[in-house]
């Protein structure tokens, strides 16, 4: 215990957004190609299921951000299933209670604080549900239902890591760290999916919409909302965004819009995978 409140406190002391963006730099080099192979040994990454370059990876990047072979993951089309949008590791789910979301065990925090915009409310007494990224999983997300995107935010803040010793010591952590989420409508309800940045996640890309997050130092808060003839539409298992090294995605559904399939918390999904049914 004392050895972990060291590392939080260190982690809470050093300037995180900006060796962020160093590493960032560093991932896109040739050079760091030198270090793909033992990368994806030290974490048993299966590269016969990503499309490689003929010429190979030009970049520990460009590795990091692969895209799968097509097939390689099911994508449930059933009308009423809620698929995961990535490979990862549940690691909270259940009821919004009132306006507070659980993060760990006696630690919660507030809608308004994780989406800081006026769609908060529409989760009020709803459900969510966690998902962490480690650096073996493939790191694309994806839409968890067919719908429209009506809108996104982009949240600047602090990368600190989402390690199980950080989300349990820092009250708050996802709504400290920079982010960025997508509203989507389905013909059943509104959900939003938000993919939270981290220690080394040097950038969040939105592949529907010109956002990158943590390019400058100095960086500010932003909201589209698309009218509706311009709302891009999405399927289940399409690309919304692209993790610049592991993170967390946490949904949002409004109030007996979903019912989560039975699992238990640390359990590993795929993207595709069906983990809840629409109401």
């Amino acid at each position: 215990m004392k050895k972990n409140s060291f590392v939080t406190f260190f982690f809470i002391i050093i300037p995180k957004a900006f060796l962020s963006r160093i590493f960032g730099h560093f991932a896109k080099s040739n050079f760091s190609s030198l270090f793909i192979k033992k990368f994806a040994a030290s974490f048993k990454i299966n590269r016969e299921e990503c499309i490689e370059p003929e010429n190979g990876f030009n970049s520990l990047n460009s590795f990091f951000t692969r895209k799968l072979i097509p097939g390689m993951r099911k994508i449930d089309i059933s009308a009423k299933s809620l698929v995961s949008p990535v490979d990862g590791r549940i690691d909270q789910f259940g009821p919004v209670t009132g306006t507070r979301v659980m993060q760990a065990k006696d630690i919660d925090y507030l809608l308004a604080e994780l989406l800081p915009a006026q769609v908060h409310h529409l989760f009020i007494d709803g459900s969510f549900i966690t998902i962490y990224l480690s650096p073996s999983d493939y790191h694309r997300i994806h839409s968890p239902l067919d719908g429209k995107i009506f809108g996104t935010l982009y949240v600047p803040g602090k990368l600190f890591p989402v390690m199980e010793y950080m989300v349990n010591g820092i009250n708050g952590l996802f709504t400290k760290n920079e982010r960025a989420i997508s509203y989507i409508e389905t013909s059943s309800g509104k959900c939003v999916v938000a993919m939270v940045g981290a220690m080394n996640v040097g950038q969040i890309s939105i592949s529907y919409e010109n956002i990158i997050t943590n390019q400058k130092m100095f960086r500010k808060k932003n909201e589209i909302l698309y009218p509706d003839n311009l709302k891009p539409q999405v399927h289940k298992g399409d690309e919304i965004g692209i993790f610049n090294m592991g993170s967390t995605v946490i949904m949002l559904f409004e109030k007996d819009m979903v019912e989560f399939s039975r699992f238990n918390i640390g359990d590993k999904v795929k993207m595709g995978q069906k983990i809840g049914t629409i109401r």
